[in-house]
């Protein structure tokens, strides 16, 4: 049996990896989030490292404290999740500093216009034969936007639920009523790829890493 951990504090990822109905622990990965965007030539790249990071400090944090306290745990499966909205001229859209910030992303890089949400996921596990095995991938999902005039876009930003949202937008929410297609998993875009999950854990078991 496995000791299986979300590297995340995301309450929409915790949403989603319940409906699996499976026992696991939320310990949310304290890596900064500081990766210079210039020195990858991709957005997936950026955010497929920025995924493993996370994953990574939780699995040494975790093993850490284990040899400290001389603890024989069961093998350890961390769960690692980052997610960024890129919109159609490039630029990589995390989550707003500040309630103008936002107001300006839905205006100038979402407004009438399609962008491009990445979730990098990251497995850390440990296999059977105590061997540390890494998978990770990268789900993209194009979303396009209605046009949105200015009062709504203030009215929508009043509400607090662009601020911790990346792209400025959360698609389960309020701004479900902005989109006007979406091509890709729709899981991906509130920031899980449940499908995704999904395969890489049945590649492992048929790898015999568990």
């Amino acid at each position: 049996q496995y000791r299986i951990i979300l590297a995340s504090a995301s309450p929409r990822r915790k949403e989603l990896l319940d409906r699996l109905n499976i026992e696991y622990e939320v310990i949310p990965s304290g890596f900064a989030e500081d990766l210079d965007k210039s020195q990858f030539a991709s957005a997936k790249g950026y955010v497929l490292e920025t995924a493993c990071k996370k994953t990574e400090e939780v699995y040494n944090r975790i093993k850490r404290e284990m040899e400290t306290h001389q603890q024989r745990w069961r093998r350890l499966l961390v769960i690692g999740a980052d997610t960024i909205v890129v919109s159609s001229d490039g630029t990589i859209l995390e989550k707003p500093a500040s309630a103008d910030e936002a107001a300006a992303v839905l205006r100038e890089k979402l407004s009438g216009k399609s962008n491009i949400v990445h979730t990098g996921i990251c497995l850390f596990v440990d296999g059977a034969d105590d061997e540390l095995s890494i998978e990770k991938h990268v789900e993209s999902t194009k979303v396009t936007f209605h046009a949105l005039d200015g009062a709504l876009i203030d009215a929508y930003v009043a509400t607090g639920e662009p601020m911790d949202k990346a792209g400025s937008y959360a698609y389960q929410s309020l701004a479900g009523f902005f989109v006007k297609e979406i091509s890709g998993d729709y899981y991906n875009v509130v920031g899980f790829p449940c499908a995704l999950f999904y395969q890489i854990l049945s590649t492992l078991h048929k790898r015999g890493v568990f």
